[in-house]
């Protein structure tokens, strides 16, 4: 389930990306994506460490 939140927030902050330079807002959202792929990975880190 963590994998698939991980590469849904890669694709979305890709997507975004594209057009953060000319967009605040997909900049922003770009910002979100990354955040909450990195809340996955820590998760999924912290659950591999604890197994």
């Amino acid at each position: 389930m963590l994998d698939a939140c991980i590469a849904m927030c890669q694709t979305c902050m890709d997507m975004c990306m594209m057009h953060a330079d000319d967009s605040p807002v997909c900049a922003m959202c770009a910002d979100a994506c990354r955040a909450c792929m990195d809340a996955c990975m820590a998760v999924k880190d912290a659950m591999m460490a604890a197994a």
